[in-house]
């Protein structure tokens, strides 16, 4: 069972609606409380008492600014949401208790702790204010005297309004913030399915050694379902739990019998961080063979290597994004660029090994290819949002252009997108910083065509002619990384869907790859021809 009890810590994404945010929205208040003094001192307010009065008031946004400067965490939250409350309270209670037009203002501390995401403070502060007001409703029922609101002449009313304008900057702020959690967890469901196929398991273990959270498959401890993890201890999890805290001896996982795991673990300033994965294997050495020199069996050969390069390759992929989503704590920007650079690389190797294995299936003769009827637009828009880290490491951009709505292709999906990302890699490959590679989708006779144009160095007529052939590069491709390969497979793949491509290119200009397939709309008409005419 694949579970997952985390907390994201991730940082609040870029994401913006105007200039509206926690902070701008404390940075808004301390301006309307200002503004507020200086009328209450133009009606004839006294000096000293009406900048007293717009200090204190101003004391919860003070408290949220000096402390978003800092890590502070949920504690900094607690402290600025109470603060809301018991500076509302004081207000309600100064200028007339419960019918005080201040009472608006009990709904900032709950707003304040919503618009930062913290929906149980926000449950907790509102039961809070709710028990504060409902204590100075009951001073006002007992007769006790309470400073009447004519006392702080206009500004009690003008409080509620600015009150009132807070509320709406904080919900627009608790917006913002609701935006940025579903962007996190859209980013926790992507690496979550890219773990799904990794089996792995992550403890949050506090210093009493109680298993506090945890992410990953816990069938990999033999006997262990998430209902019991939620009350597990490190001796529920490890047979030596007190000799590799003690002494560093390595862990062993309890219980595992059929299927071995590792372990390897960190010490945190709250506890301890694990890692548990499934154990590689030791096979038996086996006795060489002399190889074939049949085409065929070499093809097997590479075919079978690139599937357990795959393999290899997830993981790299998986703990990339498990970095990058600081699972075990804060990261250093630095370090993030490094597990960056590590996710770009897997996800360029997985692009050659997947080209090393369609030329070996398509030599042993075992390349399937499933055609179905596809949206020609939005393949091309998936390839190009595929691509998009590289665009961006090369400062290359990428548009989509022509008329693609509706248009329908017949394509094996996967092979499509093999196409598409070769070619689109290949282009941004060959283009400058600051150039355009444009992604071209329209109809020509019969076929869907996807034309790629880079304004690279272009390529001499004697070089245009061998391009596709296997490991053909240009003189031009001596300085990029490449094996020659990517262009050979988007010609067989297309071919093998009945589909051709052409290149054009011009040296100075660049080079454009046309790839035309079977448009879907005239298949089906050619079929239903063919069928009529059977029956007929």
């Amino acid at each position: 069972m694949f579970t997952n009890r985390m907390i994201t810590s991730d940082k609040p994404s870029s994401r913006r609606f105007g200039l509206v945010t926690p902070v701008s929205a404390s940075v808004f208040w301390i301006v309307l409380c200002i503004a507020i003094g200086v009328v209450g001192i133009l009606t004839g307010g006294t000096t000293g008492f009406v900048m007293a009065a717009v200090g204190f008031v101003s004391v919860p946004a003070l408290v949220h600014l000096i402390l978003c400067a800092q890590p502070t965490g949920a504690t900094g939250e607690i402290w600025v949401a109470f603060s809301w409350i018991m500076v509302a309270l004081t207000a309600v209670l100064m200028t007339g208790g419960a019918a005080s037009p201040l009472t608006v203002m009990l709904a900032l501390g709950p707003l304040h702790a919503l618009s930062s995401g913290r929906i149980r403070l926000a449950v907790e502060t509102s039961i809070f204010a709710a028990v504060g007001y409902l204590g100075i409703a009951a001073l006002s029922v007992s007769g006790m005297p309470l400073p009447s609101s004519s006392v702080f002449g206009q500004m009690p009313g003008l409080g509620a309004l600015i009150s009132v304008l807070q509320i709406g900057l904080m919900f627009a702020a608790t917006r913002l913030t609701m935006s940025e959690q579903k962007s996190r967890d859209a980013t926790v469901d992507r690496w979550m399915s890219t773990l799904s196929e990794t089996p792995v398991l992550i403890l949050n273990v506090d210093r009493r050694r109680r298993v506090r959270s945890w992410v990953g498959d816990v069938s990999l401890i033999e006997g262990m379902t998430a209902k019991r993890m939620q009350h597990a201890w490190l001796d529920d999890v490890f047979e030596n739990s007190d000799a590799l805290l003690r002494d560093g001896e390595a862990p062993r996982v309890k219980g595992n019998t059929d299927l071995a795991c590792e372990a390897g673990f960190l010490k945190v300033s709250d506890g301890y961080r694990f890692v548990i994965t499934p154990a590689r294997k030791v096979e038996a050495p086996v006795v060489a063979t002399p190889v074939a020199e049949d085409p065929t069996d070499a093809s097997v050969w590479v075919a079978s290597l690139g599937h357990e390069l795959r393999n290899m390759l997830n993981p790299v992929g998986g703990y990339s994004d498990l970095i990058l989503a600081e699972r075990a704590g804060p990261l250093g920007e630095p370090y993030k660029e490094f597990a960056k650079s590590i996710k770009r690389g897997a996800e360029h190797l997985g692009l050659l090994v997947d080209d090393l294995m369609t030329a070996a299936k398509s030599r042993s003769g075992k390349l399937r290819i499933e055609p179905e009827t596809l949206d020609a637009g939005l393949e091309a828009e998936d390839a190009i949002s595929l691509l998009k880290w590289q665009s961006d490491a090369n400062q290359v951009g990428v548009e989509l252009v022509g008329e693609a709505e509706d248009l329908e292709v017949v394509a094996d999906r996967k092979a499509l997108r093999q196409i598409l990302i070769n070619l689109l890699s290949n282009a941004i490959k060959y283009s400058m910083p600051a150039q355009k590679v444009r992604v071209d989708v329209g109809a020509q006779d019969g076929f869907v065509v996807f034309s790629v144009a880079d304004q690279g160095e272009g390529l001499p007529l004697e070089e245009l002619e061998r391009l596709g052939e296997p490991f053909f590069q240009g003189e031009n491709a001596r300085k990029r990384s490449g094996t020659g390969l990517g262009l050979s497979i988007v010609v067989m793949l297309a071919e093998a869907m009945g589909g051709r491509v052409a290149f054009e290119s011009e040296q100075g200009k660049g080079t454009t790859a046309h790839v035309f397939l079977p448009q879907a709309s005239l298949v089906t008409e050619a079929v239903d021809e063919e069928s009529s005419s059977s029956a007929e």
